[in-house]
């Protein structure tokens, strides 16, 4: 038995079922000061982060930067999404993937999210540990 099948959910169920779209994004070259305002302002935990171009890089997340020392607005202000993205794994997922192989995936990389990107590598949305407990739960 899988855990889907345990849990109560069947195979049928894909990553673009449970993920989250739109998603909020940043631009590599921003300050992590401004990042942290958007995350602030809008009550989420992470970002996808774009290049100039529109190509997904990666995801930011409240604590990459609160693991900023100092993480006050001066030293944040310095510091740009760049610099941090580079510790940050590389990782996405299908959409048509199961929530159960998002999770393997990050937990295989030690992340709380990833994003959801299309054959072509666009962006359509991200998938969090929250999105799949709470797909577990339902």
């Amino acid at each position: 038995m899988t855990a889907a099948q345990h849990f109560g959910r069947g195979s049928e169920a894909t990553v673009a079922d449970v993920m989250s779209s739109p998603v909020l994004t940043v631009e590599v070259d921003e300050t992590l000061w401004d990042a942290w305002q958007l995350l602030f302002v809008s009550g989420l935990r992470h970002l996808v982060v774009l290049d100039r171009s529109g190509d997904t890089l990666g995801v930011l997340s409240d604590r990459n930067i609160l693991a900023e020392v100092p993480a006050t607005s001066e030293h944040l202000g310095r510091r740009h999404v760049r610099d941090v993205l580079a510790m940050v794994p590389l990782v996405s997922v299908h959409p048509t993937d199961s929530p159960l192989d998002a999770a393997r995936v990050m937990a295989a990389h030690a992340v709380e999210a990833v994003p959801v990107l299309d054959s072509d590598g666009r962006l359509l949305g991200i998938i969090t540990e929250s999105d799949v407990v709470r797909w577990l739960v339902r």
